[in-house]
């Protein structure tokens, strides 16, 4: 059985794991104190960007599969701008390397249990949910009732009459 929904949402934590990575190689730049150029700069916000509307996109879609963790979005406040890192205290980067990692390790998570309940899924039987939809309807019971009894009656009209003679036949000889 195919969810279409459950198979967009695990499309959904795959992109945004990937926006998350990519906002890893800034983090590492910017730990090592390396420089940046303005296309780089730019590219950091629109990633910061991404990364905060495919949050709160999950955040919505995703309501019942996992609690609302502001942390990414913490982090990302965190660093402003790819400038900001040479102004950052002593401490910090460990502090966004745990956060960061954290995050990911949530988010994994999240997609294990997405795909999880999408390999259940592949169990099920289509024909076998639509059929118990169908026999879980009251009036559709009656039906079969009726119809069975009257199966029952047909085959006793027709064999009991040809039982009652084979019993005769048997007990002449």
């Amino acid at each position: 059985m195919r969810d279409r929904n459950l198979e967009r949402n695990i499309q959904r934590v795959e992109a945004f794991i990937e926006s998350w990575s990519q906002l890893s190689q800034f983090l590492d730049r910017g730990f090592k104190s390396e420089s940046f150029a303005g296309e780089e700069e730019a590219a950091f916000l629109e990633l910061k960007s991404r990364i905060a509307q495919e949050h709160e996109l999950l955040s919505v879609t995703l309501a019942s599969e996992s609690e609302r963790d502001d942390r990414a979005l913490r982090m990302l406040n965190s660093v402003p701008s790819l400038s900001a890192f040479k102004e950052l205290p002593d401490g910090m980067s460990k502090k966004l390397a745990t956060e960061w990692h954290s995050t990911y390790l949530g988010l994994q998570a999240l997609l294990g249990r997405l795909r999880g309940r999408q390999a259940q899924l592949r169990g099920v039987s289509t024909l076998r949910v639509g059929l118990s939809h169908v026999f879980a309807n009251p009036l559709v019971i009656l039906l079969v009732m009726i119809t069975a009894s009257y199966g029952v009656y047909r085959f006793a009209e027709d064999w009991i009459p040809k039982l009652t003679q084979l019993k005769d036949q048997m007990e002449k000889r």
